[in-house]
């Protein structure tokens, strides 16, 4: 089985504003990028399902997910975990995914270097042999484009960068409460 070595150079990306990172594993790499750009940040972080409450809805301006969602194995928890986001992020929130493009029947063994400011260089192993999962970009952009608008994308053969906009929750309420008169109407 040969190891994969992927590179993706991060150290001019910005992210400014309230940062939502969900991440499995703490690598300090949204962390490093984020704090090179935001001075005077307090950063709070979150681990697990228990500590949910403590995230507020329509609070953050943006949403990482680095290499982490293909470590939800469930359609119905990554979908579940898009639509929390959705409703996590104000109206024009951004959603950033990196990640691995793995379709089922394969595996995924690789080394994902990372080049954050300062020239450091931060390294992901992602051993996934996992062969039922479906982490692929196409599973992935068909459970985001539900609750985001797809603004950016870039596909390799084995990595994945998606940007998109959260969909306004205003639409969905005026268009819940147009079925509800329609319903009512009916009636």
């Amino acid at each position: 089985m040969r190891k994969k070595e992927v590179f993706i150079n991060m150290e001019n990306e910005i992210f400014r504003g309230n940062l939502l990172d969900i991440g499995l594993e703490n690598t300090g790499i949204v962390y490093n990028i984020y704090k090179e750009f935001n001075h005077g940040i307090n950063i709070e972080y979150i681990s697990g399902e228990e500590e949910k409450e403590r995230i507020k809805e329509g609070y953050y301006d943006l949403c990482i997910l680095l290499f982490s969602f293909n470590k939800i194995r469930s359609r119905f928890k990554k979908r579940a975990i898009i639509e929390q986001i959705h409703k996590y992020l104000n109206d024009d929130g951004m959603l950033y995914i990196w990640d691995i493009d793995k379709r089922p029947g394969r595996i995924f063994n690789g080394d994902i270097k990372i080049l954050i400011p300062g020239k450091k260089l931060k390294v992901i192993k992602i051993r996934d042999f996992n062969i039922t999962g479906d982490d692929s970009k196409e599973n992935t952009v068909n459970i985001v484009s539900k609750y985001f608008d797809m603004e950016e994308y870039n596909f390799t053969e084995d990595i994945y960068y998606i940007k998109a906009r959260n969909k306004c929750k205003k639409e969905e309420s005026k268009q819940e409460e147009l079925k509800e008169v329609s319903i009512t109407e009916d009636v």
